[in-house]
C-alpha cells in the first residue's frame, strides 16, 4: 500500500507515505507528461508550432487532471471524503509576513544560491542534450518561441503568464506541498529535504534543472512545514514561474 492505513478521519487525512509512496506519488507524474511532452513536441514542432506551446497546453490536458485525480483516487482508497480541502494539509490562515515577506526572503534566497547552481545546471545539460530530445533543451525552447510567428508568440506569451505563472504553481504546490508534505512529517526535518529533492526529479523532461529547483524549493518547504501554509508556496512558484516566462519572453521582443 502507498498509504498507510489510519485509524479515525481525521488522522486519516495526513496518513504516514511508505517510502514506495513518496517516490511514486511525486515521480511517476513527471514520468508520464515527459512521455506525452517528448511525443507532443516533435508532432508540434512538424506542424509549425513550438515545443514549448506543447508544454503548456499539457498543463490543463495532462498535469492538472493527473495530479488532482491522484488525490481524488488516494482519498477514495483511504475512505476520506472526496473533498480536496479536506485532502490539502498545511492550510493554517496565513498573515501579510507570510504573502508578502516570506516570499521576498524565499525569492532573494534563490537568486543568491541559483548563481552558484546554475553553471551546473548548464554542463548537465549540455551532457543530457547528447541523447535526450533536442527539442526540451533550453536553446531550443527559447529559440522556438523567437522564430516563431507574431501572433503564435502573443498567445504563447497568454497561455505561459496564465498556465505556467499561475495555474501550473496553484496545482503542483497544492499535490507536493499541500497534499504528500503532510504525510511525510513523520520523517521530521528529512520530509522538506526529499519533498525539494523528489520534486526537482519529477521534472524529467528538464534534468539538468535539479540542482536549481533543489536550491529553490528546499527553503519554500521548510517553511511550508515550519508554518504549516502551502499558500506561500502558491506565491513564491508563481514568482520563480513568472520570472522565467517574462525572461524568455523579453528575449523574443
Amino acid at each position: 500500500m502507498l498509504l498507510m492505513p489510519a485509524t479515525d478521519e481525521s488522522s486519516q487525512e495526513f496518513a504516514k507515505l511508505t517510502v514506495l509512496g513518496i517516490l511514486g506519488f511525486h515521480l511517476i507524474p513527471g514520468a508520464v507528461f515527459t512521455a506525452l511532452l517528448i511525443f507532443l513536441s516533435r508532432f508540434f514542432i512538424q506542424h509549425g508550432l513550438t515545443a514549448y506551446l506543447a508544454e503548456l497546453l499539457l498543463i490543463p490536458a495532462c498535469l492538472v487532471p493527473m495530479l488532482v485525480g491522484t488525490m481524488l483516487v488516494s482519498a477514495k482508497r483511504s475512505g476520506s471524503r472526496l473533498s480536496l480541502g479536506r485532502l490539502i494539509g498545511y492550510r493554517s490562515p496565513g498573515t501579510l509576513g507570510d504573502y508578502v515577506g516570506w516570499p521576498i526572503v524565499l525569492f532573494l534566497c534563490w537568486a543568491l544560491a541559483s548563481l552558484a547552481v546554475i553553471p551546473l545546471s548548464g554542463r548537465l545539460e549540455a551532457w543530457y542534450l547528447t541523447w535526450f530530445p533536442a527539442q526540451l533543451g533550453n536553446h531550443a525552447l527559447v529559440s522556438g518561441v523567437v522564430s516563431s510567428p507574431s501572433a503564435q508568440r502573443r498567445v504563447t506569451l497568454v497561455l505561459a503568464v496564465l498556465l505556467s505563472g499561475l495555474l501550473a504553481p496553484l496545482v503542483e504546490e497544492a499535490y507536493f506541498r499541500g497534499f504528500l508534505l503532510p504525510r511525510m512529517k513523520h520523517l521530521g526535518w528529512l520530509a522538506p529535504v526529499l519533498s525539494a529533492f523528489l520534486f526537482g526529479l519529477y521534472h524529467f523532461f528538464a534534468p539538468w534543472g535539479l540542482p536549481v529547483i533543489f536550491v529553490a524549493f528546499l527553503p519554500i518547504a521548510f517553511v511550508v512545514q515550519a508554518r504549516q501554509n502551502f499558500r506561500i508556496g502558491v506565491v513564491v512558484h508563481a514568482m520563480f514561474n513568472l520570472v522565467g516566462v517574462l525572461t524568455m519572453f523579453a528575449s523574443s521582443a
